[in-house]
């Protein structure tokens, strides 16, 4: 389900000037998710895919292009239509995912300029983390295919001590390759609360990024 949208970022699509498309509803239930409101969504959309044409119409010249968020943006039957509509406009197109899709992904591949995905924990660690049973061997199977896609990507993992020990980070990076763009991102409580209610503890900002250096990413988050 599409649900909002918003008009500029500098955050959302490395290098570049976009609007920002949320689409609600996740296969996923991690419980540190920092958008709980479009995992269980209970709001009203606040724009439609005809209303987010005929905003991009007003930005041609002004926006590089849009990143198209979640929640899970493949669950949505909005998704691949409006994402050749935002093409077929002469914007750049970047796709947000959880990676548990692939047929979906590759349906929508051929719109898409840069894809960034999400990976949670070790594969073996996915059904517990997700609450989706196999989970782990769908992500790497996507995983597999964005490296091997010729469509620029990032593959990124929220770190937290409780599912992150640097022994499962050391087993993400065998698994990416030292030269995949990987890309570690420190986690912030959120005033609003995370999916499952509960407080998590961050690592020191000095530790992640001490971890960034060993394992060779780049780390974003840090005060």
């Amino acid at each position: 389900m599409l649900m909002d949208i918003e008009p500029f970022s500098l955050v959302d699509y490395p290098g570049h000037i976009v609007a920002t498309v949320f689409f609600g509803g996740c296969n996923f239930q991690c419980g540190y998710c920092q958008n709980p409101a479009l995992v269980d969504v209970k709001e009203k959309p606040q724009t439609s895919p005809s209303a987010v044409i005929e905003f991009m119409k007003t930005r041609e010249g002004l926006l590089d292009g849009v990143c198209l968020t979640g929640g899970e943006p493949l669950l949505s039957s909005d998704l691949v239509p409006l994402a050749r509509k935002i093409k077929e406009l002469g914007f750049k197109v970047k796709l947000d995912t959880n990676g548990s899709s692939l047929e979906k992904l590759q349906e929508v591949a051929p719109c898409l300029d840069y894809i960034a995905m999400d990976i949670k924990c070790t594969a073996e660690k996915y059904p517990e983390l997700t609450g989706c049973r196999n989970s782990g061997d769908k992500v790497s199977e996507t995983i597999e295919w964005i490296k091997n896609s010729g469509i620029p990507y990032e593959f990124r993992t929220t770190v937290l001590p409780v599912w992150h020990p640097f022994e499962d980070l050391i087993a993400i990076r065998e698994l990416l390759g030292q030269e995949t763009n990987w890309v570690l991102q420190q986690f912030r409580q959120p005033p609003q609360g995370v999916l499952d209610g509960k407080t998590y503890e961050a690592y020191p900002d000095s530790w992640l990024k001490e971890m960034g250096e060993k394992l060779n990413c780049p780390v974003r988050g840090l005060k």
